[in-house]
């Protein structure tokens, strides 16, 4: 069969890599590309070729109407040998679609977590049933209306959907519209400077730097002048910020020349982690809507991140045998009265010795060289510069970020000792989940201790409790009901990956209504998790319902069984699932947003 395309002789690149086609030429499908081309449905799928072999960013590629496929060398006798190129990102000039909240899968939604998309209903089924992300890739948009037609956006394709078509569902003859594009003469570079982080509200400068790689001249004047725009590109509502101005070209840019630009972003009132996408336009029409990929940069609006307060010994009844706090450090610590007056400073090694005198509810400090001082307040423990503090009586694990604090509790005839520190440094010490588990799971491991830790935090604080949550069942008997398992820096020895996947989700937590949910997690489930309420009754918590987890299917429980599986939590990103998926199969309806 015999197609109205290019000889191979006619097709070229340019100096900025893109194809030159020739008209009323004719081609069949290249031997390279044949064993593919049928097997995947031939022209009923990939559509009649539009060119010849041709060579493009160093690979043998043929143009197909819905598909560009690209000669993959390293894999040859593969699979993979030949694979469709990314035209669906191509075409759509990196465009921001918007994003899908993670959510459970069922038989009519997935959520596909490479790419914060969902398949739903008729496209899923098609996607399934033609190849999945061998031919497609992974959506890049939801389902949307382009061009007043239904239709959806892929890594490497597009399909439309009109109802009263045979076949509803069809491709989108993406290899037509790049061959337009590429014969346009537009075209595009861009560097941007990454902006500087600033308080929610706050302004933050954004540099640019454009080469126009078309043919054309952009005009800075006029009906036809093309001016730089900008969109938010992240999931966060819209309603909450306003996109910057558009800024004007300071003169006109003839091809092969570059313009700097630069203009102040007013960021949005919440803390998050926002994307923000500068795209150029013509007639109102953006640069990327015609196949001009436009960057995105990243741009974050934080607040202070606060401290925690966590009990790390209980001296009380309830902890027999333990009626002191041994306190050294690696290079040095000064003790404190409650009223901020210093009583001794310590070299690096040397102790302090406190403990609760009940009948006279004060606190007695023994120094070294046995010498001795008493207060009726709290003692605080503050290292010196580049020094770490020890708690002896929490051995093996002992040594801690941050401060110390002795706290003498009349109510519960007891006295704590209490470590201060941020709180992305209490996460970084939680040893509920090891090193070397998938990385996702260290995301949703993090979201989940911060998302608790930040309400057992509101909940305490709103009692004037004097810490947030207790650090072990093993040295903290009194509050065990209140506790996350955390050794300090002992934890970070083990490996910085928690610490990393912390950093990488700061200040996220999950919310309900609004409000940060007391994300309780355990160890592992058996085929099922529990609601709140059928295992501790009291009112009806709706993010935290019983579900189905297939990942724990024939194992016993271990744990009280509300909220996230850990071990299923590890064995669900082993799939491919993000820490979001994760998360929200596991607690209903919940959505992450930053609070820091």
């Amino acid at each position: 069969m015999l197609y109205t395309a290019v000889t191979a002789a006619a097709a070229g690149v340019t100096p900025w890599g893109r194809a030159v086609f020739a008209e009323e030429a004719e081609v069949g499908v290249d031997s390279l590309f044949q064993d593919f081309y049928d097997r995947m449905g031939s022209a009923d799928v990939l559509g009649a070729p539009l060119t010849a072999r041709y060579e493009l960013n160093g690979r043998q590629v043929q143009l197909f109407e819905n598909f560009l496929l690209e000669h993959w060398s390293e894999h040859s006798g593969t699979d993979y040998e030949v694979q469709p190129a990314l035209l669906g990102a191509k075409v759509s000039g990196n465009r921001y679609f918007g994003q899908s909240q993670p959510f459970r899968d069922s038989s009519q939604a997935i959520y596909v977590p490479d790419t914060r998309q969902s398949l739903r209903l008729g496209f899923l089924g098609f996607w399934r049933d033609r190849g999945g992300p061998d031919l497609f890739g992974y959506p890049i948009s939801e389902e949307i209306v382009d061009d007043g037609i239904t239709a959806q956006w892929f890594q490497r394709a597009k399909l439309t959907y009109v109802a009263d078509r045979s076949p509803a569902i069809q491709f989108a003859d993406l290899g037509r519209t790049w061959q337009r594009q590429t014969q346009d003469g537009l075209a595009a570079a861009y560097e941007v400077d990454r902006p500087w982080a600033t308080v929610p509200g706050g302004s933050t400068r954004v540099r640019l730097v454009i080469t126009n790689e078309g043919t054309d001249t952009w005009a800075s004047t006029g009906d036809d002048a093309v001016t730089l725009g900008f969109r938010w590109a992240d999931r966060h509502p819209p309603r909450d910020r306003e996109p910057p101005a558009s800024l004007a070209l300071p003169s006109d840019v003839a091809a092969g020349e570059q313009v700097e630009l630069t203009t102040s972003v007013k960021m949005p009132a919440s803390p998050g982690q926002y994307r923000l996408q500068p795209d150029l336009q013509r007639n109102g029409e953006w640069f990327s809507a015609k196949g001009v990929a436009a960057p995105i940069a990243d741009t974050h609006a934080q607040l202070a991140e606060p401290e925690m307060r966590v009990g790390l010994l209980d001296i009380s009844d309830d902890n027999p045998g333990v009626t002191t706090a041994t306190i050294t450090s690696t290079q040095g610590l000064r003790i404190l009265d409650e009223g901020g007056s210093e009583m001794a400073e310590l070299a690096g090694g040397q102790s302090v010795v406190i403990q609760r005198d009940v009948p006279g509810e004060q606190q007695v400090v023994q120094l070294p060289d046995d010498a001795r001082d008493t207060t009726a307040g709290r003692v605080q423990i503050f290292p010196l510069e580049g020094s770490l503090l020890r708690l002896e009586e929490t051995a093996p694990w002992r040594t801690y970020r941050g401060s110390f604090e002795f706290v003498w509790l009349p109510r519960h005839s007891s006295a704590w000792l209490v470590n201060i520190l941020p709180l992305e440094d209490y996460l970084s010490g939680i040893a509920e989940q090891g090193d070397y588990i998938p990385w996702e799971a260290l995301r949703a491991s993090a979201i989940a201790f911060r998302s608790y830790a930040m309400a057992t935090r509101a909940e305490r604080r709103a009692s004037n409790l004097v810490f947030d949550a207790a650090g072990s069942t093993r040295h903290t008997p009194t509050m065990f009901t209140r506790h996350q398992i955390y050794h300090g820096l002992a934890r970070e020895l083990t490996g910085t990956r928690l610490r990393e996947a912390v950093a990488d989700t700061r200040g996220q937590v999950m919310t309900y209504g609004g409000e940060t949910i007391m994300a309780v997690y355990f160890s592992r489930a058996d085929g099922r998790t529990r609601s709140w309420h059928e295992t501790w009754g009291g009112a009806f918590k709706p993010w935290a319902v019983g579900v189905p987890d297939p990942y724990s299917e024939g194992q016993t429980l271990l744990g009280h069984g509300i909220g996230l599986p850990l071990r299923s939590a590890n064995a669900m990103a082993e799939t491919g699932a993000n820490g979001e998926q994760i998360l929200a199969s596991y607690y209903t309806d919940v959505e992450f947003n930053a609070i820091y």
